[in-house]
């Protein structure tokens, strides 16, 4: 039993750490041509270019995001001249999005540096049998349930001596 508990310790540290360096790289601004852009901002453009047309409600659907933080990521893209905004003819308060042309070149970029970054993780990888990746698969899968419950009953802010929930 001693030994599955250190198993256990080992693995909590390692995911840990790969969680802090996944931290790091999205917490820092990334050069996309001569723009510069942080993660949250390139996968939202991302979101659009795959979903060209698409709405602010499908979109924060899709990010897990709310309506208000999506909207507040649209107004910088937009003024950083990436993204526009299109009024649907048949309901004026609905706008479709869509990238400009540069939006269109930086999508293009990230999309080639995403495929590079697959390759090199893919090539890492080669070593382990298809067995022990779906058995990494399979704890992760079960590490993430119990992060959820964590979060979900972990779930309050006390602010100013009231229960606020997140």
């Amino acid at each position: 039993m001693w030994n599955q508990c250190e198993t256990y310790g080992e693995l909590l540290q390692s995911f840990d750490e790969g969680y802090e360096l996944c931290y790091q790289y999205d917490s820092m601004p990334h050069q996309y041509g001569k723009e510069i852009l942080y993660q949250s901002e390139m996968h939202f453009l991302q979101a659009v270019g795959d979903n060209p047309s698409v709405t602010i409600t499908v979109i924060a659907q899709q990010l897990g995001k709310t309506k208000s933080a999506c909207s507040q990521m649209v107004r910088k893209l937009v003024k950083k001249e990436l993204l526009i905004q299109e009024r649907n003819e048949k309901n004026n308060r609905e706008y479709y999005l869509n990238l400009t042309k540069r939006g269109r070149e930086i999508y293009e970029a990230h999309k080639e540096f995403d495929e590079k970054c697959m390759q090199r993780t893919y090539e890492s990888l080669t070593d382990f049998t298809e067995e022990e990746l779906r058995n990494y698969i399979s704890v992760q899968k079960a590490l993430n349930q119990v992060f959820q419950k964590d979060v979900d009953e972990n779930g309050v802010l006390e602010v100013a001596g009231k229960k606020k929930k997140k």
